[in-house]
This record gives C-alpha cells, sequence and structure tokens, in this order.
C-alpha cells in the first residue's frame, strides 16, 4: 500500500454524513457492501478494509455503506480510557470517502447503542436498514452488547442467512516493524515522533479550529499566516515547522508552524499556516483546516528578525519542493 502524505487532501463539507440508518439506506438501489468500525484516523490499516470493500463492491455491483461512530464508544463503555481522537467526525467522513466510501453512516454512541445486541444490530441496521448483502470488518473489531459480536458470531450469523462476510487482516509497516493501529499513531504522536505517526496513518493529520487574529509580525516578515485556534488540541504535533495543506473547502499548500514564537518572547503554543499560491486573495473561513503532512525542523529561537526570515526563506523552498514533487508525480500518474 503507497504511503503518500504529501498528496493534496479531500474537501471538508459538513454534513457529509448521515446519522440514521434508514435515511442511509434511501440513498441507492440494490443491496450494499458494508464496513463497520470507529475508524478513528482512517490509518492505512483501514484503508485496507475500506480497499477490500471497494473490491467486493465492484464485484458484486453494491454499494459501499461505511458504518462507524461519534463519539467513541469507550466514551460510553469505558470512559476512564476514552483516547485523544485523531479525526473529528468531518473529517473523519470525508476521509471514509476518499478512501471509497459512497455513504457514511455516523451513529450515537449512547446508551441504548451500547447495550443493542449484536443479533438486533446486525439484524436492522446492517441486514433491514442497509440492505446488507456483504460486510467487511477488520479482523480485531467487535461490536453489540458487551462486545459480543465476534467475527465468529458474524461468519455463522452470515452464512444462515445468505449474508457474506469477510474479514481483513491487520497489517504491519515494515519498515517501522509496527503493527497499524490507531492506538500506535497516537503513541508515536505522544512520543514526538510525528513523521513515523504519519507514515502508519498514510495521509496527512488534520488540525480544524477558527481562525483568530495574530499579530501580524508573519506579514511584517513576508510570511502572512492563517492563525487557528484549534476546537480539541489533547494530542498536539511536536513543536516546530511541517509541510501540509490548508483549508476545508479547497486545501491550498502551506508551510505551517505550531509553536510559541519564542523569539518574541511568546510561550503560549499557536498553530500557523503560510498559505502558498493565493494570488486571488483568498481569506479564510471562519472556520478552517490545516493538514500537517510532514515535519521538517524543530523550532529555533533566533537573535534576529532578519535571521528569521532567512530561516523561513530555507523552509519555503524546503516545503514547495516537497509538494510541487508531489503534485507533479501525481499529476503525471494520473495522465499514465
Amino acid at each position: 500500500m503507497t504511503v503518500n502524505p504529501l498528496r493534496q487532501p479531500p474537501v471538508i463539507t459538513p454534513g457529509v454524513y448521515e446519522t440514521v440508518a434508514a435515511d442511509v439506506g434511501a440513498l441507492y438501489d440494490g443491496g450494499a457492501v458494508v464496513c463497520v468500525g470507529t475508524f478513528d484516523g482512517v490509518h492505512r490499516g483501514h484503508q485496507a478494509i475500506l480497499a477490500q470493500a471497494r473490491q467486493v463492491a465492484a464485484d458484486e455491483g453494491l454499494t459501499l455503506v461505511v458504518v462507524t461512530f461519534h463519539p467513541h464508544p469507550k466514551s460510553v463503555v469505558a470512559s476512564a480510557k476514552v483516547p485523544c481522537l485523531l479525526t473529528a467526525p468531518d473529517g473523519k467522513a470525508c476521509l471514509l470517502r476518499q478512501f471509497g466510501a459512497q455513504h457514511v453512516l455516523m451513529m450515537r454512541f449512547d446508551e441504548e447503542l451500547a447495550a443493542t445486541s449484536a443479533t438486533d444490530f446486525v439484524e436492522k441496521v446492517i441486514r433491514h436498514d442497509l440492505r446488507a448483502e456483504a460486510v467487511v470488518l477488520g479482523e480485531d473489531f467487535r461490536f453489540g452488547r458487551g462486545r459480543e459480536g465476534t467475527p465468529e458470531f458474524l461468519r455463522e450469523w452470515g452464512e444462515a442467512r445468505g449474508l457474506q462476510v469477510h474479514m481483513v487482516e491487520a497489517i504491519n509497516d515494515p519498515e517501522l516493524d509496527w503493527r497499524i493501529s490507531s492506538s500506535a499513531i497516537r503513541s508515536l504522536l505522544k512520543d514526538g515522533r510525528f513523521n513515523e505517526s504519519i507514515r502508519l496513518l498514510g495521509h496527512a493529520l488534520p488540525v480544524s479550529g477558527r481562525i483568530i487574529s495574530g499579530a501580524g509580525r508573519g506579514k511584517d516578515l513576508g510570511y502572512p499566516t492563517w492563525n487557528l485556534h484549534p476546537f480539541d488540541l489533547t494530542l498536539p504535533p511536536p513543536v516546530g515547522i511541517y509541510a501540509g495543506w490548508a483549508g476545508r473547502a479547497t486545501p491550498r499548500p502551506a508551510m505551517a508552524y505550531y509553536g510559541s514564537n519564542p523569539t518574541f518572547g511568546e510561550t503560549t503554543p499557536k498553530l500557523e499556516a503560510h498559505v502558498f499560491n493565493t494570488v486571488d486573495g483568498a481569506r479564510p473561513a471562519d472556520e478552517e483546516t490545516i493538514w500537517l503532512s510532514a515535519y521538517i525542523r524543530d523550532e529555533i529561537v533566533f537573535d534576529s528578525a532578519e535571521a528569521l526570515t532567512r530561516q523561513l526563506a530555507e523552509d519555503e523552498r524546503h516545503v514547495r519542493h516537497m509538494l510541487l514533487e508531489e503534485t507533479t508525480t501525481h499529476t503525471n500518474a494520473q495522465e499514465r
């Protein structure tokens, strides 16, 4: 599986998912292949599940539907162990669509859903509402009351009722020798190993928030920035400079910075992005997303604004080269 975190991320459209199973079923004719999971981060393991589902959908002439959950199931069944999320609902749904989902059902995970038996969930949601003719799951996924919905249960249920069941094995990254999982990615991020976490993720890390006014120093230095106040940054990236993208409606190549501007005596971390190719005067919306693709360097305290500007120029050349090379490679591949 190709690891390509520098490619342009998907457009993030609010409300790109449905929350009621019957509403999703009304959006298409015929049957469906259904993937079920939490899918936090939509990492390379999740992408392998979606790839298998795409193949089944193509072979059988089915619609590909993904069923996922928000908030994280552990917020209800194990509140002391709720993980920091890698993706917000809108971002997760758009990534799921980028990797093949035609429809996304984002079910609210609450006490009622947690108490639903595996049999009732499969019969009502998967089989009846979504008209599933096949399901594709990760081998370690469990569902239903008390996690009773095991692979064995689903295979037996499916064999008796003509439902195809496909289980996708977890995958390891051969370079890092890590099993790819959301928890592994969180662990790497907590340890400051950003590029390794992105390797497991397989795409840029989205950070969404509200655009706020800055001090204007970037503009004075020749590097105007978007200043983002994240909605939820419980798992902050390492301090430093990044190659990435900025924008929800039209992601644009960008050089991003997460840190506190110590050269100017500040102490509060913030996320900024200098957006390339904005000759049309495009301005950010009130709410935006900055995608962090690759960690470039650590934060440096400079002796002067001039020294900072010289380093930013070098950083810009590096980032532009990385993103231009990726854009050119992607375009050539499409033309072939």
